[in-house]
C-alpha cells in the first residue's frame, strides 16, 4: 500500500500501513480519497524535528476525522519513530486522532506509543530536506503558536492512491469504536 503527497515542492511517497495501524490508515486514507487534504499547508516545521499538516484551517487547531471528532490511538511494536520520514498522526493527548498529521526529520524515539504511526516515506527524500530548510517566522511571529509556521508553507496539491487493500476488499470502519465490516 501506498500513496504519494504531491506537494508544492515536490512529491513524497509512502508506504501505509494498514496492516499494523488499520482504522488509522483507513481514515487518512478516506480523507485523502474525498480530496480534503487538497489545498492544505504544512502549517508547522521544525528542524531536527518534524513537518506537520493536514489541517483545512491551516492553524493546526482545525480538523475532524472521517468520523467526525477524534478516535483512538493504534500502537503496534513494530511502528516505531527510529528514523527519518516515518509518518504519524498529531494529537492533542490519548486518543484525540482526527486529520493532521506529521513526517519525522529525525528518529523520535519518545514519540513511540504517543502517537499513532501509520507509515514510512519511501520517496522524495531531497524534497523532504528542502522542507525541513523553509525558514519559519520564528521571533518575528505575532503569536509564539505561529513561531514554527513556514514563511512559504508547502501546499499539498493532491494525493495519489497507488493501492488500497482495505478499499480492495471491502473493508470499511462504520464507526471509530466498531470492529471493521466488509462491504463486498
Amino acid at each position: 500500500m501506498s500513496i504519494t503527497l504531491h506537494t508544492s515542492m515536490g512529491d513524497l511517497k509512502f508506504e501505509i500501513f494498514c496492516d499494523t495501524a488499520p482504522k488509522t490508515s483507513f481514515n487518512f486514507l478516506a480523507l485523502a480519497a474525498s480530496n480534503y487534504y487538497n489545498g492544505t499547508i504544512f502549517h508547522r516545521n521544525m528542524r531536527g524535528f518534524m513537518i506537520q499538516g493536514g489541517d483545512p484551517s491551516g492553524t493546526g487547531k482545525g480538523g475532524e476525522s472521517i468520523w467526525g471528532g477524534t478516535f483512538e490511538d493504534e500502537f503496534h511494536k513494530n511502528n516505531q519513530h527510529d528514523k527519518r520520514g516515518m509518518l504519524s498522526m498529531a494529537n492533542k493527548g490519548p486518543n484525540t486522532n482526527r486529520c493532521q498529521f506529521f513526517i519525522t526529520y529525525e528518529r523520535q524515539p519518545h514519540l513511540n506509543n504517543v502517537y499513532t504511526i501509520f507509515g514510512r516515506m519511501l520517496q522524495g527524500w531531497d524534497v523532504l530536506d528542502a522542507m525541513e530548510r523553509l525558514p519559519v517566522m520564528g521571533s518575528t511571529a505575532q503569536k509564539k503558536s505561529l513561531a514554527h509556521k513556514p514563511l512559504q508553507p508547502p501546499i499539498i496539491e493532491s494525493i495519489t492512491i497507488h493501492a488500497n487493500p482495505l478499499a480492495d476488499e471491502g473493508i470499511v470502519y462504520p464507526d471509530k469504536h466498531g470492529a471493521p465490516e466488509r462491504t463486498m
